[in-house]
């Protein structure tokens, strides 16, 4: 056990931090590459080195993936903290240095970042003019990689699955039903009552593989009793949707709320086959191990504000 104490105070380094969280939220060596932008024998030969050094094996292949051994488990949660410590300490040193408010870093999946987000942010801008925020949108599970390598103070938009002893708090704001959208004048928008069978015949704008609404979008297919489309494209960009939408007879969903703003913009038309609440609330998340600061305070209530008016 002395060689273990020894490594992790003597040899450990950010970039094993950075594996060691990245790691355990996809368990999958391909996709944690290319989320640290390295090739995947030398992300091997990294970890390769950090159990030698350590002794001790961080983690085993499993026909779901890796799965994070004890060790792994208590290095792991250590690591989050201090790439969250080490995050606010730089932007700390940057207010210092510059005189300006510590910045506020947002994640955001595009559809919240389409209306809610945007509104939110010119509340927060109204009351602290100073603020600086950055705002990046992804997909869940890339932002919430990035909450927790301490790169991002919050996220908004559709809340994940709970897990338990989640190492997250969050703030739920408001359900949204999933729509389905085409452009005006579609063929379906002719049809009375179009269903399930009629919709997949058409091509398809999907969101991608690793979005929270795609397995929910495969099973209500299932459950209606038609084969998911084989014509599709797959984005989560909502400009490429739009012109994707005029430049075929696509099907796309988009939650309710921002499909009700484009329907009166007279950019697309709603289908009246509405889906059951496939996704959890809208909602804005943080790391529970994070301190409340006053920016996170002034987000959190920019965006209730922002959606009670909203919705109203």
């Amino acid at each position: 056990m002395a060689k273990l104490d020894w490594y992790v105070r003597a040899n450990l380094k950010f970039r094993h931090l950075q594996l060691l969280v990245a790691l355990d939220d996809f368990r999958n060596m391909g996709k944690v590459a290319a989320l640290l932008n390295v090739t995947q024998p030398a992300l091997s030969k990294t970890l390769a080195e950090l159990q030698s050094g350590l002794g001790v094996k961080l983690f085993e292949r499993t026909g779901r993936g890796l799965r994070p051994t004890d060790y792994a488990t208590v290095l792991i949660r250590h690591a989050r903290r201090m790439l969250q410590e080490l995050a606010e300490a730089g932007d700390e040193l940057h207010a210092v240095a510059t005189g300006t408010a510590r910045r506020m870093r947002i994640g955001t999946q595009p559809a919240s970042a389409s209306w809610l987000l945007p509104q939110a942010l010119a509340r927060m801008k109204r009351e602290a003019p100073d603020a600086s925020i950055f705002v990046r949108e992804g997909t869940m599970d890339l932002l919430l990689t990035e909450l927790r390598m301490g790169n991002l103070d919050a996220l908004v938009g559709t809340l994940p699955p709970r897990r338990e002893n989640s190492d997250l708090e969050e703030k739920a704001l408001f359900d949204d039903a999933t729509g389905l959208v085409v452009r005006h004048g579609h063929p379906l928008t002719q049809q009375r009552a179009p269903g399930w069978a009629d919709v997949a015949r058409y091509p398809w704008v999907l969101p991608p593989p690793e979005s929270l609404l795609r397995q929910p979008l495969l099973v209500a297919f299932s459950a209606n009793g038609v084969e998911p489309p084989t014509n599709y494209i797959e984005t989560l960009s909502l400009n490429v949707s739009l012109q994707y939408l005029q430049a075929s007879d696509a099907v796309a969903t988009l939650p309710v709320t921002v499909a009700k703003r484009l329907e009166s913009s007279g950019l697309i038309q709603m289908l009246p086959l509405r889906l059951s609440r496939l996704m959890r609330p809208v909602g804005v998340m943080w790391l529970r191990a994070q301190a409340p600061v006053s920016s996170l305070r002034l987000l959190t209530t920019a965006l209730e504000q922002a959606a009670e008016e909203l919705l109203s």
